[in-house]
């Protein structure tokens, strides 16, 4: 690894994680905490979706942010921010209040900088690696979370709030204190910072070959992932009536798989066959293994089928992200994560809301065909994508400045 990737890593994958585990101890209590307060089952369904409307604004004003003045202070700000959405969440007496306390910390979500902080890092079939680590580092702290918060739980539910904010506060002076600022913007001052890119440049690089074909990839497979996850309790409850610690298994081990690939087996896999071809695998075993789960003849094939589909996207994501950085030039890596995190933060709305309807509609098993057939829509797309470009080609559309070493 190189010397300038090794010495942030470690902040970032740490800041990344605190995020994550933060999201991940008050998700499992926010609907007995809102019913508590009096909210009715829509308005915990809104609470819950106003985390991923506000990363959908927020995500691209962020990275565009990042590509302005750097990637480390918009780091620390996000941090901060997250900290006082959780010190807002613990303090919450009313539904109007935890709604504002989870749109603020979809708003301060720094994932999209981070994404481009490893792009800014890494080069060439690393990046893959480097966005995987990231990825691993978000899914441990969503493992790790929601048993933190039960036990924080004894001591109230708003009890895991505070300590998400303790959390998220003590990496946020951790990052200001240790995090370097990316390579890209190391040795600049602020005053030689250029101004973000245009956003006429941004539409232009997101809406040009072959990112205007990788964005709907994302969106699509990500929709089916979202689709999948939000129904397969209910549905396993309905079929094999499963339960509430038969599903935490179920996921304890989706997230061990997607810990252990992202955190090692991605890189290796990217270094062998290349980015595109780990990305049309991922949406081939994402495609089978949700099509397989309503085809399941009982509960044991559950526990099989899960850990496949976490497998895959374990490959896909981590290998879509990869592309996108390589794909942008390096002065608006930020817009292109942020545009990615939009398009991603679509279909984590759409996905639950339209299996939702299609369990509650028609029948249990629509959903898992409708985001099986999402998942070979964007198979076929990735049969378009071209490889990864060197570092000193030029795509078509990829961006208006000249070619050059994508760390900048």
């Amino acid at each position: 690894m190189p010397k300038s990737e090794r010495s942030g890593t470690p902040i970032l994958l740490a800041a990344v994680a605190a995020d994550m585990m933060g999201f991940g101890i008050v998700l499992p209590l926010l609907p007995f905490y809102a019913e508590e307060m009096g909210a009715s089952p829509f308005e915990i369904t809104l609470i819950l979706a106003s985390f991923s409307a506000a990363q959908l604004v927020a995500g691209p004003l962020l990275g565009r942010l990042s590509d302005s003045i750097g990637r480390r202070p918009v780091m620390v700000a996000g941090l901060m921010a997250s900290s006082l959405s959780y010190l807002l969440f613990a303090l919450a007496a009313t539904v109007p209040v935890l709604l504002l306390s989870r749109v603020a910390a979809g708003a301060s979500g720094s994932m999209a900088v981070a994404q481009a902080y490893s792009a800014d890092s890494s080069t060439g079939n690393r990046r893959a690696a480097a966005m995987a680590r990231v990825g691993a580092a978000a899914g441990l702290g969503v493992m790790i979370g929601p048993a933190i918060g039960g036990y924080a739980s004894r001591y109230g539910l708003g009890a895991a709030g505070y300590f998400a904010a303790i959390l998220c506060a003590a990496n946020a002076l951790a990052a200001l204190l240790f995090l370097p600022e990316s390579p890209r913007f190391r040795g600049k001052s602020k005053k030689s910072r250029q101004p973000g890119p245009p956003p006429r440049e941004i539409f232009g690089a997101v809406t040009s070959f072959p990112l205007s074909l990788l964005f709907p990839t994302y969106f699509l497979s990500i929709t089916c992932f979202a689709a999948m996850t939000s129904i397969l309790a209910l549905f396993g409850e309905r079929r094999f009536e499963m339960t509430a610690s038969d599903m935490g298994i179920v996921f304890t081990l989706a997230g061990a798989v997607t810990v252990i690939v992202r955190g090692g087996l991605v890189g290796r896999v990217v270094g062998r066959l290349g980015e595109t071809k780990t990305l049309r695998i991922g949406c081939l075993m994402l495609a089978g293994s949700v099509l397989a789960i309503p085809l399941a003849p009982s509960q044991s094939w559950i526990y099989v089928i899960v850990p496949c589909w976490a497998l895959s996207t374990a490959a896909l994501f981590p290998s879509i992200q990869s592309l996108m950085s390589q794909f942008a030039r390096d002065h608006i890596q930020g817009s292109v994560m942020g545009a990615g995190q939009l398009a991603g933060g679509s279909g984590r709305v759409i996905g639950p809301l339209a299996a939702g309807l299609m369990f509650q509609a028609h029948s249990p098993e629509l959903p898992f065909f409708f985001a099986s057939a999402l998942a070979a829509v964007a198979l076929l797309m990735a049969f378009a994508l071209p490889p990864p470009p060197a570092d000193s080609e030029v795509l078509p559309g990829a961006g208006s400045q000249p070619a050059g070493n994508v760390n900048g």
